[in-house]
This record gives C-alpha cells, sequence and structure tokens, in this order.
C-alpha cells in the first residue's frame, strides 16, 4: 500500500512539485497530491484531509507547516533549506544589484549566517508574520533601494507585486530530499499504527480480561472479556480511578510497591477470579500497572475440556525421514522408496524383522504424506485379545456390552479421520477381525461396535509386519483379499546384520542423546573402539537391541571412557554376555569368581566381570565367523577397496588389516 503524501504549497511551489518525478525507488510506494493553498486555506484542506484518513503524511513549507501543525494529528514534514540553496538563490539575486532580502515566515532561515560568512554579500534579514505583514514589508524594501529578494512561494509573489526580482529558495534536489524524508515519516507512522492496531486487536480478542492504568492509577484499557467478566461496560470505567470503581483491584497497591502479584484470586461479588497484577516500568519510573484476569469456572471448564480432548491431540506422527539414522546405501534405498511412496495416498505394507523401525518409517511417511496435518493413529494389533481390539478400532455404542462407556466410544478409524492409522504387526488380527477390516478398507465406512449407524471415514492404512503374510495366506491364516488391500505399495526393512554401515551412526546418535555420555566417550577413536566390538554380533533385536546395549554399556561405563583398546574388551565382553544368553536362555552370564573392575582386582579392567570365561566358551567361534562374513560383504560392496570398506564399516584401515590377517584373507 503507498504511503500518500500531501503537498501543501502555492503556487511557484505546487507547481514545482506538479512538475517533478518521484524517485525511481519510489515509484510504486509512494503518492504525492499537491494542494495549491496558503495558511488558513491550507489548514482547513488538511483537517478535512485527515478526517477522511485520506492521507499518511503531510508535506510543506515552514508557513503553511505553523499553520496546519496546530490543528492536526497526523506528522507535517517541513521543507528543509539547505546552505547550497540558500548560497544559489542570493548569489541569483545578487545579480541584479543592490542589496538582497532574504524573507522567512516568523524565524530566520536556519543556515543563513554560515553562508552570509561564505559569500559576505549585501543581505537584509526579514521575517513576517502574515500576508499584510508581509506586503507592508515589501513596500519598505523597495523604499531603501532593495532590488531583489529571496524566499518562499508567497515572498516571490509579493516582490512580483511591488516590482521586484525574486529567487525562490528552494531547489529540485531539496524537494526530492523532502518528498524522501516525508515517505520515510510516512512509512514510520503507519509501521506504528499497524503495531497499535495489532495491540488493539489482540487487546479486544483476548479470552481473558485486561486492565490496565496510567501511573495515576486512572484506568486506560478495558478490554471486551474484562467488561463480560466483571459486568460493567468500559465507558463506566475508563478515565477512573481504579480504586474507585474496581472493588479490592489491588491496583494502587502494585502500583506504589513495584512489586507484581501473581496468580492471586479475588472475589467479584458472586465471581471469582485469578488475576496477575504486573507494574508497567520504564526506566526506572512505575508508569502504570496491567491486570490480566480469569473467571475461576471458565478455567475449571476449560481445563475439563481440554482433558477430554487430550486424548485426540496426542495422535501425531513425530518422526520425519530427516530424523531416520543410517549409512547404508541399502537403507537409503529404502528410504527413497517410502519418501516416493508417502506422496501417494495408497495403503502401504512395511515388512522386517522386529526392531528395525517399522514405525518409524510409518511415521515418517505420514509427515511427508497430503495428510501431514492430520492425526496419525498406531494401534498394535498383536497387543490386544480379539474383542478389545475390535471396540478399539471400530468403537462401541452405549450398553453394547457390560463394561460400555456412557455414551460410547469413537473407534481408532474415527480418530484417524483425514490422517493415517497405523496398524502394528497386522498379521496378528483373527480371521472375523480380518472380515471386519477388509469392509472398512473397500467402503471406506464403519459400524461402532453394538450399532446401526453407518460412519464414513477418510483414513490412509499403513500396515506392518514382522511374518511372512504371503505364506500366512497359502496357509490359510490371513485373507488374500485383505493382503492384496493392505500390499499396495510394499517396503521391506532389511535387519541390521544386513546393513551393518548403520551401526555407527546408530551408536553416534545413541550417545548424543544420552545425559550420561561424558564427551570424552564420543571421541573419534573411542567410538571406532566401540564399534569395532560390535561387528562379531549379529544382533537379533536389530536397532532396538542396539540402542539397549549401548544404554547397558554407558550405565556400566558411568558414561566415562577408558583407553580404546580396554573400552573395545569392554565392548566384546557384553557381546560375549548376550551371546551366551541366547545360548543358554539366561540371564547376564556371571563366572564365579567374577569381580569388579573398579576395585582392580581381576586385572582386566572388565565390566562387572559379566562376561567369564564359562560364559565365552563356545561363542568365540560365532563372533568370528559373524565378524569374517561382514568383513567379506564389506569388501565385496567396496569393489575390493579396502578404505572405503573400513569407512562403511566404521574403523580404522590399520583394524581392517588386522582383521584380515586374523581371518587368514589375502
Amino acid at each position: 500500500m503507498e504511503i500518500r503524501i500531501a503537498v501543501m504549497g502555492y503556487k511557484t511551489m505546487a507547481d514545482l512539485f506538479r512538475k517533478m518525478k518521484l524517485p525511481p525507488d519510489l515509484v510504486g510506494k509512494a503518492s504525492l497530491t499537491v494542494y495549491d493553498a496558503l495558511f488558513e486555506e491550507a489548514a482547513k484542506i488538511a483537517i478535512r484531509l485527515e478526517s477522511e484518513d485520506a492521507v499518511d503524511v503531510f508535506l510543506s513549507g515552514s508557513g503553511n507547516a505553523s499553520f496546519i501543525r496546530p490543528h492536526l494529528h497526523t506528522p507535517v514534514v517541513n521543507i528543509s533549506i539547505s546552505a547550497f540553496d540558500l548560497m544559489s538563490a542570493i548569489r541569483k539575486a545578487s545579480e541584479h544589484g543592490g542589496p538582497v532580502a532574504v524573507i522567512s515566515f516568523r524565524e530566520p532561515v536556519e543556515g543563513l549566517a554560515d553562508v552570509l560568512d561564505v559569500l559576505k554579500p549585501e543581505v537584509l534579514l526579514v521575517t513576517y508574520d502574515g500576508y499584510e505583514d508581509l506586503w507592508n514589508k515589501m513596500a519598505g524594501l523597495k523604499r531603501q533601494g532593495c532590488r531583489s529578494v529571496v524566499g518562499a512561494s508567497l515572498v516571490c509573489e509579493i516582490a512580483g507585486y511591488h516590482g521586484l526580482e525574486s529567487a525562490i529558495v528552494y531547489s529540485s534536489e531539496s524537494l526530492r530530499l523532502a518528498v524522501r524524508h516525508a515517505y520515510e515519516v510516512g512509512e514510520s507512522r503507519r509501521a506504528e499504527r499497524v503495531r497499535a492496531e495489532r495491540f488493539r486487536t489482540i487487546i479486544n480478542h483476548a479470552y481473558g480480561g485486561i486492565m490496565a492504568t496510567d501511573s495515576r492509577g486512572v484506568i486506560v484499557e478495558f478490554n471486551p472479556a474484562a467488561e463480560r467478566i466483571m459486568g460493567v461496560s468500559a465507558k463506566k470505567v475508563l478515565g477512573k480511578r481504579a480504586s474507585d470503581v474496581i472493588p479490592n483491584s489491588r491496583m494502587d497497591e502494585v502500583l506504589a510497591s513495584g512489586q507484581a502479584e501473581l496468580n492471586q484470586l479475588q472475589d467479584l461479588g458472586d465471581i471469582r477470579i485469578i488475576t496477575n497484577r504486573v507494574p508497567i516500568v520504564y526506566g526506572q519510573q512505575i508508569e502504570g500497572v496491567v491486570a490480566t484476569f480469569q473467571d475461576v469456572g471458565y478455567i475449571e471448564t476449560a481445563t475439563e475440556a481440554i482433558r477430554r480432548s487430550q486424548y485426540r491431540k496426542g495422535f501425531r506422527a513425530r518422526v520425519q525421514f530427516k530424523d531416520i539414522v543410517y549409512g547404508s546405501p541399502r537403507m537409503g534405498e529404502v528410504l527413497d522408496r517410502a519418501a516416493r511412496f508417502a506422496r501417494s495416498d495408497l495403503a502401504v505394507l512395511i515388512s522386517g524383522e522386529s526392531g528395525v523401525g517399522k514405525e518409524l518409517i510409518a511415521q515418517s511417511v505420514h509427515n511427508e504424506s497430503p495428510r501431514r496435518a492430520g492425526p496419525f493413529v498406531a494401534v498394535n494389533c498383536a497387543a490386544l485379545t480379539e474383542s478389545l481390539l475390535e471396540s478399539e478400532l471400530f468403537g462401541y455404542e452405549e450398553g453394547s456390552f457390560t463394561g460400555a462407556r456412557r455414551g460410547g466410544k469413537e473407534g481408532l478409524f474415527e480418530l484417524a479421520h483425514r490422517g493415517t492409522i497405523f496398524l502394528d504387526e497386522i498379521g496378528e488380527i483373527t480371521p472375523p477381525l480380518q472380515a471386519r477390516l477388509l469392509r472398512v478398507l473397500q467402503e471406506k465406512e464403519i459400524l461402532r461396535v453394538g450399532g446401526t449407524r453407518i460412519i464414513p471415514v477418510d483414513v490412509r492404512v499403513v500396515a506392518s509386519t514382522n511374518k511372512n503374510l504371503w505364506q500366512l495366506v497359502q496357509e490359510g491364516r490371513f485373507r488374500d483379499d485383505l493382503y492384496y488391500r493392505l500390499n499396495v505399495l510394499s517396503l521391506n526393512i532389511p535387519p541390521l546384520r544386513e546393513r551393518p554401515e548403520d551401526i555407527c551412526p546408530l551408536v553416534k546418535s545413541f550417545l548424543s542423546k544420552s545425559s550420561d555420555v561424558s564427551s570424552s566417550l564420543l571421541e573419534a577413536k573411542n567410538l571406532e573402539a566401540i564399534c569395532e566390538g560390535l561387528w562379531g554380533y549379529d544382533w537379533p533385536g536389530n536397532v532396538r537391541e542396539l540402542e539397549n546395549f549401548i544404554d547397558r554399556l554407558v550405565v556400566l561405563l558411568e558414561g566415562r571412557a577408558p583407553c580404546p583398546s580396554t573400552l573395545r574388551r569392554q565392548v566384546e565382553e557384553l557381546i560375549h554376555a548376550s551371546l551366551a544368553e541366547r545360548h543358554s536362555g539366561a540371564g547376564l552370564a556371571v563366572g564365579p569368581g567374577a569381580q569388579s573392575s573398579r576395585d582392580g582386582r581381576d586385572g582386566r579392567n572388565g565390566v562387572d566381570g559379566l562376561a567369564s570365561g564359562n560364559a565365552a566358551n563356545g561363542v568365540e567361534h560365532e563372533i568370528r565367523r559373524l565378524r569374517e562374513r561382514q568383513v567379506l560383504e564389506a569388501l565385496r560392496r567396496a569393489g575390493g577397496n579396502k578404505s572405503q570398506a573400513a569407512r562403511d564399516l566404521g574403523i580404522s584401515r590399520s583394524t581392517l588389516w588386522r582383521w584380515l590377517k586374523d581371518f587368514g584373507i589375502r
């Protein structure tokens, strides 16, 4: 929106402004309207323009400015006269011989003394106080032998009537500068008005009551919410002392003490409010008090509504593709494919072993989809009985079964309307539920348990399984028509043992998130030592097991890192313990006579003696075999490039050479 500039000029000046073009950078940003008027007439026009809100800033010479400024709230910018303007005008006027009179309204022209020191012409300084005064003084100047004058438009006009030469004091450059200054003032004023209007809108539409006083305790703000809560109109209290019109307001006490009073209960007749009273401090001076308050009954009602809606609002996906940590090309391909699937609205089936991160992918798909603003509802189909899962998925009506909640309950499909529902472990649902789920996918509508009303739903389905669904179909344990409905877009997340390049990035991520980890454990040499110790394990629990392992390691190390070789050995001992658990089915294997590393008696700085010699027996060969297989796979992917293979494995090149030597690989 353009800044509207109104020029209040007279004849010559008005003509100069009409002929002037706006600076190129102000075209489209400012508009210039010129009014040819003087003194009282200029004031009348300016008052009308302001009442019509037709102008943002006025621009005029000093004479008109002194007449219009007292009647306006809109800023008035004077046209400044530069020393160069004065010098040029005086030189031009002095060409006619005789003394030159510089005439100005009421006050001498600013900077004139400096110009006279430079030019040293014969100059008369004259001021006038009105049209008649100017006429008389011009006649006197002529009698004194003055031949030319310098001044504004009116001065030049009157000089002509008296047969005197004249030079206008304004140059084209000074007018352009005046326009630019007026634009800046107008822009600043408009920004201030926008801020004031924004503040006014916030005050008027706030749910809570707002009352403010000035430094005398007089009420200057009283918003509509305050009117509603206190039952009194703003007209009756504005301009009056708060202590006179609001019982027990305590505004004067806060004004006197300068101390805020927060979360105070106050009784106003039958109404109880909770209020904050805060002093308004500018510099060291208290300039007033502002009180914000709300009806306690309204707060209690709102709190209950929030609690009722909390269940619904909790359905949101927190993870995005950028949050998923990986380092393997294979996992990168899976995520690229998932991102392409996200832009579709078709069903997605995510398969993979337990712990590989199927729900993270599901949340990311939702957050990348057009449904991202809608709810993300996740349900574990394996965690509930058939009847409970049915009522959770489809909801129920009041009285549909013993213990049914009064008023019934929305199902998860209803709560996921216009969003995504994530059916985790879909292979666990029973055939009757499979039939009901198929109908929802086909018809896009649900029927609550015990209900008769069909409810349309707009839901995208993302399902996951750690089983081979196609095998279940062939065994008759999963409906083939439901399988085809779910398996429109399929994603298979490889287990961690098939993407060992992800181990080191995941370890670094888990350690970085732990509040108990010292910075020393995150140093490159220590991260490499940890990763070296982890490479001999196949991680049957996948990423979830790796995260649990790192948590256990951090606790046992008390967040600090020993030397890398000791750290690597401690990691390997924990791996031994994990393998012993898998072989024996028992808990952590602690051999007889195992001792704490902190008392120094075992001489190995072990991790609390977690892996005894007995626990390690029988697993060394398995560790060696797994590590050898992963190293060979890394070399194969790197085309035999050992440096690349070491980087993929998260180990140093020297460590890779040592392993190859141990394996007898040339």
